[in-house]
């Protein structure tokens, strides 16, 4: 926004200027009139350059939860499991899909609530968990106690705003959709691999410069993290092959 209004400024400046010399000519107002439109026109010039340096909102940081999980079984997965969690993938700056607020961006990055969503969530299935801040072989499994490693992965984030004109004021529909993947490695191969998604929805208020959007935002990503981590703990703590750590 900023390279659309520089070109501009002299011509807006001297459009400004002529404008308070024939109103203060026109009213008779002389010094007090020419003084009072040209602090009115710094007072436009500074909103002006306000709302260009403002085009970007970031979502609020999104709480760490834990959500429960539905399980068929009564217990937690029995022995000790290494736990890895990437969530590098889901940041993505989001665009208005039409012109109202098409000024600004909302970046949503959802990678750091993601990951200590995951390793608290899944650290309630598992008897024992061990974080790790890299995927182990299947071969380095035994020598530490672990009965397999499950790697939990974000695949994709997308997200869609809207403005909702109104009356008095506008208000903003937000949607979010977030996909991620689970897999479980034991000593003798593959357990489980399983992808799922959620999606999200939120409404606000636009507010005065559109940042009600932001808020919106984070709403819907919350919901659609709540999907998702119901689904990868339900797949996991379900499953039959996991618990026995039978591969075929």
């Amino acid at each position: 926004m900023l390279n659309l209004i520089e070109p501009m400024r002299p011509n807006l400046t001297r459009a400004a200027s002529e404008l308070s010399c024939g109103l203060a000519q026109f009213f008779g107002a002389g010094k007090v009139m020419i003084d009072f439109l040209k602090g009115a026109r710094c007072l436009m010039a500074v909103a002006a350059l306000t709302a260009a340096a403002g085009c970007q909102y970031n979502a609020k940081p999104m709480p760490v939860a834990t959500y429960n999980i539905y399980s068929s079984y009564g217990d937690k997965l029995p022995g000790k499991y290494l736990l890895f969690v990437d969530g590098s993938s889901l940041s993505k700056p989001i665009k208005p899909s039409d012109l109202n607020c098409a000024a600004h961006t909302y970046p949503l990055d959802m990678g750091p609530s993601f990951g200590s969503s995951v390793r608290q969530t899944l650290s309630n299935l598992v008897n024992e968990m061990e974080v790790v801040s890299a995927p182990v072989d299947r071969a380095e499994l035994k020598a530490r106690g672990a009965r397999g490693i499950i790697i939990v992965r974000g695949e994709n984030l997308d997200g869609r705003l809207r403005v909702v004109p109104g009356f008095w004021s506008a208000g903003i529909e937000t949607e979010v959709e977030l996909s991620a993947s689970i897999v479980v490695d034991g000593p003798s191969g593959r357990l489980l691999g399983s992808t799922v998604s959620g999606s999200g929805r939120g409404q606000s208020d636009a507010g005065m410069m559109c940042e009600g959007g932001s808020k919106s935002m984070t709403d819907s990503a919350e919901a659609a993290l709540k999907q998702v981590l119901g689904r990868l703990g339900e797949a996991l703590v379900n499953s039959d092959r996991v618990r026995t750590g039978a591969t075929k």
